[in-house]
């Protein structure tokens, strides 16, 4: 690896500020490689030979500057790390410096370790207002809670009352499916009603017509009598009981159980 001009140039730091003074030692590199993360790998593992002071008592950068028949131009910049230990960089992260190097300019940033991270004391500043900001929103928060609990406590009446409506609404149309099942119920059972329907039974068996002398009908059979001379068996297909013990040709009753109209 060339490094052959070894040039070293110590120049006073030029004063920021009145009270803000840094010795930056410069010098020229010449790497074979244009990356700047491996060109300060390079760098670091020559640290102790590229500076007078030990490696672990400095903190240098690299800034490229040109490129060279195929090599890298990088201007070093090194500084003692107790240097930037002083109340002067204390609020400082990152130390720029500017140095003219070879007529160029060129600034070195480096990186300040034992810096205080002010934001611990912008946050401390802002706390009594943000605790402030955090009161506003939590007594805003209860004062929603609290409003809904009076909107909850004036609702609760008209909530019960609307309850018991649709209680009341629910029996009504529970008790008139009711009312029409048992009305329902009754017309079957209605001694008339269950004689048409016989009657049509008998119209439709015996097209010709059936003489009967007398009908007798409640809420669970039709009766009829008949005269002599009759076949009942028609009837009996038709849903009547089939009379028993005497001669179904002679006068008698046939009876048509609940069953037929139900």
């Amino acid at each position: 690896m060339p490094l052959d001009d070894l040039t070293l140039e110590l120049t006073p730091t030029p004063p920021l500020a009145p009270t803000l003074v840094l010795e930056v030692m410069t010098r020229i590199l010449r790497l074979p490689t244009r990356a700047p993360r491996q060109a300060r790998a390079i760098v670091r593992m020559q640290l102790d030979r590229l500076s007078p002071l030990p490696a672990a008592d400095t903190l240098f950068d690299l800034v490229a500057m040109r490129q060279e028949a195929g090599e890298t131009v990088y201007a070093l910049g090194i500084v003692r790390r107790a240097a930037l230990a002083g109340e002067t960089f204390s609020a400082q992260r990152t130390v720029t410096v500017t140095r003219s190097v070879e007529d160029q300019t060129v600034t070195f940033r480096f990186r300040n370790a034992g810096a205080v991270d002010d934001r611990e004391a912008r946050w401390l500043k802002n706390a009594p207002r943000i605790a402030l900001i955090c009161l506003g929103l939590a007594a805003v928060a209860l004062a929603g809670n609290l409003r809904t609990e009076q909107w909850r406590e004036r609702r609760m009446p008209e909530i019960a009352a609307e309850k018991r409506l649709m209680a009341q609404q629910a029996r009504l149309v529970e008790q008139q499916a009711s009312a029409r099942a048992e009305w329902t119920a009754l017309e079957r059972t209605d001694a008339a009603t269950r004689y048409l329907c016989v009657a049509s039974r008998i119209g439709t068996a015996l097209p010709e017509g059936f003489a009967v002398t007398s009908v007798a009908a409640d809420q669970h059979t039709v009766t009829l009598n008949h005269g002599p001379g009759y076949d009942v068996s028609a009837l009996v297909r038709a849903g009547a009981t089939p009379p028993t013990g005497a001669d179904p040709a002679q006068a008698g009753s046939i009876v048509f159980p609940r069953e037929v109209c139900a």
